[in-house]
């Protein structure tokens, strides 16, 4: 058996201090633990690397900091702890970055380490040279598991240009240079995700665009998204499409600075084959608290979270998933909301794939659809708000301006955004 550990050098960006160490990464064996460094632990005003790794208090932040078999910290089943699982990409990206580096898709030590430099957030994880030796942190933690750890073992540098961005539509982490978008980057983190359509949906990036202009006519926050063309971009040869969406990072600002963010899977700890969470009441309550209790902007971040959920109804955006909620941290310790991204009108791709497809969705669907009045001031009674009456108001509004407003937009669409979310509009959902 063998006695050796792999870990990599865990680094926060924070405004005031940049790149900071604040622990380790390891693997032995099937053994992954996170380690934190005793620095980081004792600092009260730390920069928060989750809310998952809060506790009531500073005593039991600490707690949670320092524990020894925690499954926030270690998992024995070849798997990150779940805030980690949930930075790495799904599907196509996810077998794109194994290529790279070579290892398998279930390799999640790999392939974090490979991806290190262009994480979300605000995170950076690299190797650290052997010939330092195993940190004592790292032995220790190892050692409460009754395992022997005798030598270091070797992790490769990230590799080149390599990015990890959470999603399954297949996407590239990009930087511009003129008015073209390049992925090979010389190492530099991307500023913007470049996203394509499929071949069974063609229309994929217009289609999320359209969602980015009906929520942009609500006044809603959102990414900076538009639709370019291939020639604008520099990507494999073989991709059969003209088109494509860019999106601008939220999680990366000027010079190249990095924001810190999470999504609400990784702070509400659902792995990512659990992003749709438990049911729409319990895991939509769940967000709004914490917005109401702990956002820094508490009124804005409700008011916009009201009328995004509303939104999303309308236009049929089924995938209003855990990982499509995220909060910021601008200073590095308090929360936001984050701004608006995949806003895709998912019920108008029902009709391009075979009636068993989309099950999830179509479930998630038939319960948009049936939402009523009652529902929505259930969801805010059960999130514990105070403003309620006033929520309940935005939200009315929220209907009654997509009306007016969306027509417009809808004229220019893709059809198949145009019918499916003009029938939402004409009745086709209880809020309307």
């Amino acid at each position: 058996m063998t006695t050796s550990i792999r870990y990599l050098r865990l680094y926060l960006h924070t405004p005031e201090t940049g790149k900071t160490a604040i622990g380790y990464l390891s693997a032995y064996g099937d053994i992954l633990r996170l380690s934190f460094d005793e620095a980081y632990i004792r600092d009260a005003n730390r920069p928060i690397l989750s809310l998952a790794y809060q506790g009531v208090n500073e005593a039991a932040t600490q707690a949670i900091l320092r524990s020894e078999r925690d499954i926030r910290m270690v998992r024995t089943d070849g798997k990150w702890p779940v805030y980690f699982q949930n930075l790495l990409p799904e599907g196509h990206n996810r077998e794109r970055l194994a290529r790279e580096r070579q290892c398998g898709t279930d390799d999640e030590f790999e392939l974090l380490a490979a991806a290190g430099h262009d994480l979300m957030g605000a995170l950076e994880v690299e190797p650290v040279p052997a010939r330092e030796g195993v940190p004592d942190a790292v032995r220790l933690w190892h050692t409460t598991m009754g395992k022997d750890v005798l030598e270091p073992g070797f992790v490769e540098d990230p590799v080149a240009d390599a990015a990890a961005i959470p999603g399954v539509v297949t996407k590239f982490s990009a930087v511009q240079e003129g008015r073209r978008y390049l992925i090979k980057r010389h190492g530099a983190p991307g500023a913007y995700i470049l996203k394509l359509p499929t071949i069974t949906h063609p229309e994929l990036a217009h289609n999320e665009a359209s969602g980015f202009a009906l929520l942009q006519a609500l006044g809603i926050q959102c990414a900076q998204a538009s639709i370019i063309g291939r020639a604008d971009a520099e990507l494999p040869a073989n991709l059969p499409f003209d088109d494509l969406l860019v999106v601008k990072r939220f999680d990366r600002a000027e010079q190249g600075r990095r924001v810190h963010m999470e999504e609400f899977a990784q702070l509400l700890q659902y792995a990512p084959k659990n992003k749709y969470g438990k049911d729409l009441l319990t895991d939509y309550a769940a967000i709004l608290n914490v917005l109401e209790n702990l956002s820094s902007q508490a009124v804005q971040d409700t008011a916009e979270f009201v009328r995004r959920f509303v939104a999303y109804i309308l236009m049929g955006n089924t995938d209003a998933h855990l990982k499509n909620w995220a909060v910021i941290y601008p200073d590095g310790r308090h929360l936001q909301l984050a701004p608006a991204y995949d806003p895709v009108c998912v019920t108008a791709l029902f009709a391009d794939v075979p009636a068993d497809h989309y099950g999830v969705n179509k479930a998630i669907d038939a319960s948009l659809k049936t939402f009523t009045w009652q529902d929505m001031d259930q969801l805010l009674s059960q999130a514990r708000v105070l403003r309620k009456a006033r929520l309940m108001q935005i939200a009315r509004q929220t209907v009654q301006q997509a009306k007016e407003k969306w027509p417009a937009i809808l004229a220019i669409a893709p059809a198949r955004v145009r019918d499916a979310v003009t029938a939402r509009l004409a009745g086709g959902v209880a809020l309307v």
